[in-house]
């Protein structure tokens, strides 16, 4: 995952994107049957005084993601190796289980305070004939 990547093209969506259950702001109907694998970017400024001790990602997700920080991979949920399209190993989630809380540890030295960061996340479905599919990701800075 590349911060310097020009996204320029990529539709816009307000979280929570998905389709089939209808708990998804953005809807995603044309993913059905067509693909399983959807990438979030989103760019942040992060203040000077930020405080990073207390970092985490609260989602809702069906089935699995990775979540990267500037381009580094910090989390994984889900998905066992690979990523992208070599993405193998899901493990089945349902998001009407609401958000669950992921703190992110030892990522402080990722991010760049007074300067624009990046988050990107990508989303998985398990099974390409799935009913269902849903991202929604918050990063939550401080407490």
């Amino acid at each position: 995952i590349q911060t310097a990547f020009d996204h320029s093209a990529w539709p816009i969506g307000v979280a929570g994107f998905g389709y089939g259950d209808g708990d998804d702001t953005t809807s995603l109907d044309k993913m059905r049957g067509k693909y399983t694998t959807v990438y979030l970017r989103r760019e942040f400024d992060l203040a000077k005084d930020a405080k990073l001790d207390a970092l985490g990602l609260s989602v809702s997700y069906d089935d699995a993601f990775i979540a990267y920080l500037n381009g580094k991979e910090v989390l994984r949920v889900g998905v066992d190796k690979g990523q992208g399209s070599t993405a193998d190993g899901f493990t089945m989630h349902e998001a009407e289980n609401g958000f669950d809380y992921f703190p992110l540890k030892n990522v402080a030295k990722l991010l760049k305070p007074g300067e624009t960061n990046v988050i990107a996340i990508e989303g998985h479905n398990a099974n390409i004939k799935s009913s269902d599919f849903t991202i929604h990701p918050l990063l939550v800075i401080g407490k």
